[in-house]
């Protein structure tokens, strides 16, 4: 009903700004030309079902397009006003003190206008059922315009239709919203990924309110941070067979892309994928047991390069040998105490889980950890521990001293950056191998 009695208002402005126009042609202005010789009954009528807009143009095709958009304005206000305040409860409308805030309802018209959605596709100047113009000169400057006016309809059955129309298609985007953010906590392909990147391109197009804008536009981002958790690992199956797979936060996750691989020394490489991982057959005749022999495998997954470096011990085709040391699960922070009143934080405890794929004995030499809640990075040099359990290995630290914690809360996917230092026993060769994990703290 408030719909309505603001239509009925914009009418009624429109028909007297006509009026205003008309009566102060006699004084002020001349009339040239005009479409009829008497001017419409419907510009002086209030009528039902139909919109009655008045513009000034130096043109009539001037005159025709500004016209067509004030309809469409009228339109949109008319639909949109209805299903934002029906979605308060969404949040896709700003409320002061319990009041509309106008400047806010201005801009949203302003971008459901640029969505391009369904309902406006049916807004067309062939819709027009009358017209009426008439073509002025200013007395004092001898200027000359059109005032032009249209009678469009607008009926109130055509209206709630386009607002039921509207209502569906605004919950529609909503739910893949949510299904997008649900999903991204169970990644099973990397082309999941880029196809929810542009999906909510499509989302952030469409969302003309600040809040779920700036909700979709975060997301988004979430996602494509992502791709920096994705990591290559491997083993050796037999002589002259390995088999490697992408991980995205240490899980398996499938890629469509074959990598290509490449060996100082290796021959005869072929690639072929197996169940989600990727089967490297080669032959280490030419490789020579004094040397670093390697195969280097490498992803191009949607712009990002991912590489990895696998050694083989086998020389001339004998034996089979694996390194592979991945940073896995949640990294706890624990702090021994915090000063009341600051940010002021003492001694922090920390716990990694490392999943030694392997088998084979490592040396952790140093652990760098950049933490969002912290102002400063956690540094271990010359730590120099070797480890040789295979599997699920719990590396325990203490970070001594008085740390400053931030005070912008970390979100739901803030993950710790960071890089390990280690040991690889088959060539001893020093390797930094980066890590991306989610975290917990016993701090706000």
């Amino acid at each position: 009903m408030v719909i309505r009695k603001k239509i009925i208002m914009k009418r009624l402005i429109g028909i007297v700004c006509a009026l205003l126009l008309v009566a102060g042609a006699g004084a002020q202005t001349k009339v040239i030309e005009k479409s009829a010789k008497k001017v419409p009954v419907w510009m002086n009528t209030a009528l039902d079902d139909y919109l009655v807009v008045s513009v000034t143009a130096n043109s009539l095709a001037e005159a025709q397009t500004k016209a067509m958009a004030e309809i469409t304005e009228r339109i949109i206000q008319a639909v949109a006003s209805h299903v934002t305040v029906s979605q308060k409860s969404e949040l896709s409308e700003v409320n002061i003190n319990g009041n509309i805030d106008s400047k806010d309802a201005y801009s949203r018209v302003s971008k459901i206008k640029s969505a391009n959605l369904p309902f406006l596709k049916g807004i067309s100047s062939t819709n027009i059922e009358e017209i009426y113009w008439q073509k002025v000169q200013d007395k004092s400057t001898k200027k000359e315009y059109y005032d032009y006016a249209v009678k469009y309809p607008f009926s109130q059955a055509e209206h709630q239709k386009l607002v039921a129309e509207f209502e569906a298609l605004d919950a529609e985007k909503v739910a893949r919203y949510k299904a997008l953010e649900q999903k991204i906590r169970e990644i099973e392909s990397v082309e999941e990924i880029k196809n929810a990147v542009t999906e909510l391109n499509t989302l952030c197009e469409y969302f003309f309110d600040e809040v779920r804008l700036s909700e979709a536009e975060g997301l988004k981002e979430r996602y494509r941070r992502l791709y920096d958790a994705l990591s290559v690992t491997g083993t050796f199956l037999e002589a002259g067979k390995y088999q490697c797979q992408v991980l995205l936060e240490g899980n398996p996750v499938k890629v469509s892309v074959m990598p290509k691989v490449t060996s100082n020394c290796a021959a005869q490489i072929s690639v072929r994928p197996s169940d989600g991982m990727f089967i490297v057959s080669y032959d280490a005749i030419d490789c020579l047991p004094e040397e670093d022999n390697f195969l280097h495998v490498l992803f191009r997954i949607d712009g990002k390069k991912l590489e990895h470096r696998a050694y083989i011990k086998e020389a001339g085709g004998a034996g089979t040998s694996t390194f592979s040391v991945i940073p896995e699960g949640k990294l706890i922070f624990t702090a021994d105490s915090v000063a009341a009143g600051t940010r002021k934080i003492f001694n922090i405890n920390i716990r990694l889980t490392l999943n030694n794929r392997g088998g084979t004995a490592f040396g952790l030499k140093a652990l760098e950890l950049h933490v969002p809640d912290l102002s400063a990075p956690i540094v271990f040099d010359d730590i120099d521990a070797v480890y040789k359990t295979k599997g699920i290995l719990q590396i325990k630290a203490l970070a001594e001293g008085e740390f400053t914690a931030l005070e912008k809360k970390k979100s739901v996917f803030s993950f710790v950056q960071g890089s390990m230092v280690l040991v690889n026993p088959l060539t001893g060769a020093v390797e930094r191998v980066k890590l991306s994990l989610p975290y917990v703290t016993n701090w706000e």
